[in-house]
């Protein structure tokens, strides 16, 4: 059972519901992702959705959000980084990895872990942000 001392997470779950994996993130973050999941609206956006209403603007959309590997002294840290493109043009942009779930949960994108993380101890990676 979490404690108050835990960080809060974003519980990530496979496609089918079959197992779920946690990722930590920031109080801020949790907040902004539960808020999306959930529905509830600010009388101005969060910055994921204004980022998101910005991309919608210019035609712009979110293809992927992908967990890629790890850093910090102890290897409990993920990088992440956002594909977004319009029309043919395709960019990406290493990001934090709690920015890039309130993003994929702000616009539907897809949560990919690259297949290199899949070989850690006891934890399995999925394919879909489902709740937070």
């Amino acid at each position: 059972m979490p404690s108050e001392d835990d960080p809060p997470v974003v519980i990530l779950e496979e496609d089918g519901g079959t197992g779920e994996f946690t990722i930590a993130v920031g109080a801020a973050e949790a907040g902004a992702i539960l808020m999306e999941l959930e529905g509830i609206s600010t009388p101005r956006p969060l910055t994921h959705e204004l980022v998101a209403q910005v991309f919608k603007e210019q035609g712009i959309t979110i293809r992927r959000v992908e967990l890629y590997g790890l850093y910090g002294p102890d290897e409990d840290g993920y990088l992440a980084r956002l594909e977004y493109g319009r029309g043919l043009r395709t960019w990406t942009r290493d990001v934090r990895p709690s920015d890039a779930l309130a993003l994929a949960v702000a616009t539907g994108a897809p949560v990919f872990a690259h297949q290199s993380l899949l070989h850690r101890s006891d934890e399995v990676w999925y394919t879909e942000a489902q709740r937070a």
